[in-house]
């Protein structure tokens, strides 16, 4: 009988830390859902401001690409001028959205509908741990802020539907 209660006992101390992190993850949704400055609709975005020179500060950023032949200065100028439209921000939106920022593109829109959970975190490279229970597009867009503030990024908490999919999509050209 004691072994049986003390079984019990575990069990239950189990299930209260159980729901210690359920509370704790409940919390941080409620306050990154007040907290986010997420597009919950597909709105009108301005042209993005052309670029006549690159500044000191996008030549030092951006010398290493800046060599390149294929790439260049006119080419910097026209990743400047490029939107791009990241649809997930999961193991292969991460990585997209990351690479991009870095090499200066001008806008980034990502959309994702999701939450970081713990099981994200070993493929999707712009969450981390503090980032559980918040969504995606808000943890993604965080760290594409951190990694290039000239980057204009734009969160799109929503699903990508039929009914917003051709007036979301024409807000990204294929070319500037």
């Amino acid at each position: 009988m004691a072994e049986e209660v003390s079984c019990l006992k575990a069990r239950l101390m189990e299930k209260e830390k159980e729901i210690v992190a359920l509370k704790n993850k409940l919390a941080t949704l409620e306050k990154s859902t007040t907290d986010l400055q997420l597009q919950k609709n597909v709105i009108t975005l301005p042209p993005l401001k052309p670029k006549a020179v690159l500044s000191n500060e996008d030549i030092m950023r951006y010398s290493r690409q800046l060599l390149l032949p294929e790439l260049g200065v006119h080419g910097q100028l026209n990743l400047s001028q490029t939107s791009v439209l990241v649809v997930g921000c999961g193991g292969l939106g991460c990585p997209l959205a990351q690479y991009l920022a870095a090499a200066g593109i001008g806008r980034l829109g990502l959309l994702d509908f999701d939450q970081v959970e713990l099981s994200n975190l070993h493929r999707q490279v712009l969450h981390g741990e503090e980032s559980q229970g918040q969504a995606k597009v808000q943890s993604a867009a965080d760290a594409v802020r951190r990694l290039n503030s000239t980057v204009e990024c734009i969160p799109y908490h929503l699903l990508l539907s039929p009914e917003n999919a051709t007036q979301l999509i024409q807000q990204y050209p294929l070319s500037p």
